[in-house]
């Protein structure tokens, strides 16, 4: 689970979708930082992960942590952390987006929590939770970087992770 504080500020961000005035379908609205190459690539590596987690999940075994694709897996998964993280910091440097700045922290840091856990499981059904957390935890890396704001709560990071 996400901190309370980041779940709320990710509750605060999410928008409904738009209807067209033609009546087509609902199209669902997406920020102008999700357009940047920076911001898109963390998306695109995020649905990539989230859909090999789901796979990971249809038949968790233990047995496939120490398969190759699994130690890739756990290297991509460090560096999506650490890519949230630059993002963090390139959103600190441009002092906007307060919001998304602590959210993008957070998720750095629950990405690790996340492998960790999925790392320490004692059996296939731990496993098989740790990795649906994880999926549900990139979905929300997806969704708070492609969602515009609709609120801007304020709050920096300082008063959840410190003046870091």
């Amino acid at each position: 689970m996400l901190r309370p504080v980041i779940f709320a500020l990710m509750v605060g961000l999410m928008v409904g979708v738009t209807l067209p005035a033609t009546g087509q379908a609902a199209v669902p609205a997406t920020s102008a930082i999700s357009h940047e190459p920076y911001f898109a690539d963390l998306v695109d590596r995020a649905g990539k992960l989230k859909a090999q987690t789901e796979r990971f999940g249809t038949s968790p075994v233990l047995s496939l942590r120490e398969q190759p694709v699994f130690k890739t897996y756990t290297q991509q998964i460090r560096a999506l952390s650490d890519g949230d993280l630059q993002g963090h910091l390139t959103l600190k440097k441009r002092g906007t987006d307060n919001d998304l700045k602590c959210i993008m922290k957070g998720l750095s840091l629950d990405l690790n929590i996340k492998m960790d856990a999925i790392l320490a499981a004692k059996s296939d059904a731990d496993f098989g939770r740790a990795l649906g957390n994880m999926a549900a935890l990139l979905s929300d890396n997806i969704d708070v970087i492609v969602t515009p704001a609709t609120a801007d709560s304020g709050l920096d990071c300082v008063i959840e992770f410190g003046n870091t």
